[in-house]
């Protein structure tokens, strides 16, 4: 008799560690990796806006410009990113996908130089391993399975600029008096040791976005692990508002349900509570089969209008469909951190699009909005 439970459940040690461990700790948890990660991208963004200071006039150093992209003369480009894509196909009940995968990533890099609203003219130096911040829209469909994928900083396009500061030799500046050849001017380096900044999304905006993405999930796991605990939540009923106590069987009910050509028994137990009040469960047809009427046992009693979540047996209890919450939390893990890596920006991930119908179908609309690189 110490081991009596309803039936379909398991032990109160087992079932604490589902409900409250996994279902309670575990969910916390991973909704709060990703409060944490929300946290962090909002503190970077702040950094990097903090960076930017339009009313700072030009000083040697570290600095973040803003302005207009400007071709250095006889120049063709300023910053570009190529990004060789192989095609493939697949069919899967007689629909057709496709998906492009990157193969090789090249970066052209050229000087070139922003109008600040100041009216001055930076020489920007960049080198090939720029982090350009840019929406990767250029597209070039060379054959059935091979394209190219581009993003480009063209004339016009006003940009931020992070790097070193300093004056140096720039062939387009206005000469000083007295010589005939070019002077000095403000020119834009990348620092010893990083990476030279371009981006045409105001600075703090890349992260801005990731600390949406992981407070969107923070949400999404609260309201996974709300949706599993509202599944069960007699126990929770059991454990606040009920009580350990005894009752007497008055009735036992075996009866047949059929659905589908699937029989089923069930063993129901009626009892009463000293209290006289009647409440029923079901338990094992083993237990089932040592029990009569008139038979004291031990109840998790629940009163009023929750009495049906009262259970036999002296112990809290939960049904054995809570290991779902085991499955359930791992695949909420697995979705975040897939989705976390897929819907980075193409500068943080391999390139990899997707799309329905077979690559023949398109390539002609494909070669008809390609767009080469600007010359």
């Amino acid at each position: 008799m110490p081991d009596l439970m309803s039936e379909n459940h398991i032990g109160p040690l087992i079932s604490s560690f589902l409900v409250d461990g996994v279902g309670t700790l575990g969910f916390v948890a991973l909704s709060g990796v990703a409060l944490l990660a929300r946290v962090r991208k909002r503190a970077e963004a702040r950094a990097a806006e903090a960076t930017f200071d339009g009313e700072k006039p030009l000083v040697a150093g570290e600095a973040v410009l803003f302005g207009k992209v400007e071709r250095a003369e006889g120049s063709d480009t300023t910053v570009r990113v190529e990004v060789d894509q192989e095609g493939e196909e697949s069919e899967s009940s007689g629909v057709w996908s496709h998906k492009w995968t990157e193969k090789k990533r090249r970066v052209f890099v050229a000087p070139f130089y922003l109008r600040l609203a100041s009216g001055d003219r930076v020489r920007i130096e960049p080198r090939d391993d720029v982090f350009l911040v840019d929406e990767m829209d250029g597209l070039v469909r060379v054959d059935l399975k091979a394209r190219i994928r581009y993003a480009e900083l063209t004339p016009g396009e006003r940009v931020y600029a992070a790097g070193v500061l300093s004056r140096a030799p720039d062939p387009e500046a206005q000469p000083a008096a007295g010589y005939r050849t070019g002077g000095e001017g403000y020119v834009l380096r990348p620092p010893r040791s990083g990476r030279m900044l371009l981006s045409s999304q105001p600075l703090g905006e890349r992260f801005h976005e990731r600390a949406r993405f992981h407070g969107r999930w923070a949400m999404w796991i609260a309201l996974t692990a709300l949706a599993f605990h509202i599944m069960f939540l007699g126990y929770h009923i059991r454990r606040w508002a009920g009580t350990d106590t005894t009752a007497t069987i008055r009735k036992l009910d075996h009866y047949v349900t059929e659905s589908d050509d699937t029989i089923t028994h069930h063993y129901r137990v009626w009892l009463s509570t000293r209290d006289e009040l009647v409440v029923n469960d079901e338990v094992e047809e083993e237990d089932f089969a040592w029990m009569h009427e008139g038979q004291i046992l031990p109840v998790r009693l629940v009163e009023g209008q929750l009495a049906s979540n009262t259970t036999i047996g002296g112990h809290l209890t939960v049904h054995h469909l809570a290991w779902s919450v085991v499955p359930l939390l791992l695949g909420a893990w697995l979705i975040y951190r897939v989705r976390e890596r897929s819907t980075r920006p193409w500068y943080e991930r391999e390139v990899v699009d997707e799309g329905k119908g077979k690559l023949e179908e398109t390539l002609e609309a494909e070669k008809k909005r390609s767009r080469p690189p600007q010359t």
